[in-house]
């Protein structure tokens, strides 16, 4: 057949590939799973191993069935960590986004350094950095640090074992903490500052940028890529997501909702929080996007129905589930969650912070627990589209992704609590069409557009329920003044 372009995005519990052609005709999608390994409720890890395996095994089935992609192109989650030698050969475990372990060195270093990371690098100081990655590493292993010749992420491993090369990109070194959004390099100063060598960091390209496959490269090797085809350097999946849902160039707003969830805008130029509540990052010296980023979203879902005794949730869709749950009337009978189970990013930027059901009585049953944590994930959301809005201007539209499109009755209830028209965004997973975009840019096809499926061309627009979005905008308010008052509890001891 005639060729065709691979994008590969590699996220946190999957890969994913996405084989299209040049005409945007999608001829397959897949993805491979992998685990995450919780050693404690700070320590978060993966294998990389484990994570080329599953690349490994993407490729080798798309080759079987289309023969050798004309183009590649990647994208991976952000703020992950590994540790190489000369060789590539892994000298760590990957620390994906949600280890915690540089808490205390965080902390050590919070006064000197959150101003000068935000200003330069556009993301707020927190555990999830690499650059506190890194300083956790210099604080136990001292001695151990003589061995790396590279700090990477997992695509620059995976980019590494295509091409031999060793680079990355802005938006991806932006979410370091060690970026420099006016030079568009690494910040030198920090670097010295806090004893980092600059040159066991990788080039910094732009996400269109191309290598060819090098066939004598291990991964090219085992898929059997042929040499010299392009890989484009690609960037996080975030940013990735915000070209391929049509949000660059644009007043619109992205909101993804899946394991994790996230609000994003596209801006011209790079933009700052005063309170340091947003993040800021590059797709190119003209391209910005500013966002706010959340850690409890689907991926506590699973935990909500196994306390409440529904083990066997395989049995039951999660569609069923969430229908029956918001046969609860909004509001919960005045029940309220803070649902930071997980600490929670944007816009509080606390990873000590935990979950909280408040105004609890005897009329409440399991059902008002699980709605109440619905309603609280839809208003940390209705919280970062208000700060969005605020930081920048009201948007002109709003694109829900993610695994969120799945479930007509949450779409609706994120729908009465922001008080918006939802625009659904469905089909091609957002990051791998961001992807598709800067392969079709390296081929001169600036105007590529998907070919949408009948259904997909019939995405539904969510209206907001009038009475439901009164209730939720006086909700709205109580909600935000929830967290300041729980803090100080928290943070005692």
């Amino acid at each position: 057949m005639e060729g065709y372009w691979m994008a590969i995005d590699l996220g946190t519990s999957s890969a994913k590939i996405c084989c299209v052609t040049a005409l945007g005709q999608v001829l397959w999608t897949q993805q491979q799973s992998y685990p995450v390994y919780e050693l404690s409720a700070e320590a978060k890890e993966q294998h990389p191993e484990e994570i080329t395996k599953a690349v490994v095994e993407l490729i080798r089935r798309a080759i079987a069935q289309w023969g050798q992609p004309t183009t590649i192109g990647l994208s991976a989650a952000m703020h992950s960590l590994l540790a190489v030698d000369r060789t590539g050969r892994a000298l760590s475990p990957l620390l994906i986004w949600s280890d915690h372990r540089s808490l205390d060195v965080c902390r050590k270093y919070r006064l000197s350094l959150s101003d000068m990371v935000y200003r330069h690098s556009g993301v707020p100081f927190h555990p999830m950095l690499p650059l506190c990655k890194i300083l956790y590493w210099q604080h136990i292993h001292p001695s151990w640090l003589s061995q790396v010749y590279r700090w990477i992420s997992m695509k620059e491993y995976v980019f590494y074992q295509f091409t031999g090369e060793w680079v990355t990109d802005y938006a991806m070194a932006g979410a370091t903490g060690m970026f420099d959004l006016q030079r568009f390099d690494w910040n030198e100063s920090l670097l010295k500052e806090l004893h980092i060598a600059a040159d066991h960091l990788p080039p910094i390209v732009a996400p269109e940028a191309v290598f060819p496959i090098n066939d004598r490269c291990r991964l090219a090797r085992e898929v059997q890529l042929e040499a010299g085809i392009p890989v484009v350097v690609g960037a996080s999946d975030g940013c990735l997501a915000a070209l391929g849902s049509g949000l660059v160039g644009t007043h619109a707003m992205s909101i993804t909702v899946a394991t994790s969830a996230a609000v994003r805008r596209w801006s011209a130029h790079p933009v700052w929080d005063v309170h340091q509540r947003t993040f800021c990052y590059a797709l190119s010296p003209q391209h910005f996007i500013v966002g706010t980023a959340h850690n409890n979203a689907g991926g506590v879902l699973t935990w909500l129905r196994r306390l409440f005794g529904e083990h066997e949730a395989s049995e039951r869709t999660l569609n069923q589930w969430i229908e029956d749950v918001l046969s609860v009337a909004a509001g919960c009978e005045g029940l309220m969650c803070l649902p930071y189970l997980q600490g929670e990013r944007s816009p509080v930027w606390d990873p000590r912070a935990s979950a909280a059901w408040v105004g609890i009585r005897e009329i409440h049953q399991a059902r008002h627990f699980q709605r109440a944590l619905l309603e609280g994930i839809g208003f940390t959301l209705g919280e970062s589209v208000a700060l969005l809005e605020e930081v920048l201007d009201r948007a002109s539209r709003y694109i829900l992704s993610g695994g969120i499109t799945h479930s007509p009755a949450w779409m609706q209830l994120l729908a009465n609590i922001l008080g918006r028209e939802l625009q659904v965004f469905g089909g091609l997973d957002a990051s791998c069409a961001g992807v598709l975009q800067l392969i079709a840019r390296y081929h001169g096809q600036n105007d590529f557009r998907m070919q949408l499926s009948d259904n997909e061309q019939r995405l539904p627009i969510i209206q907001p329920q009038a009475e439901q979005a009164v209730l939720y905008a006086d909700l709205q308010k109580k909600f935000n003044r929830l967290y300041p008052l729980l803090k100080q509890w928290w943070n005692e001891g």
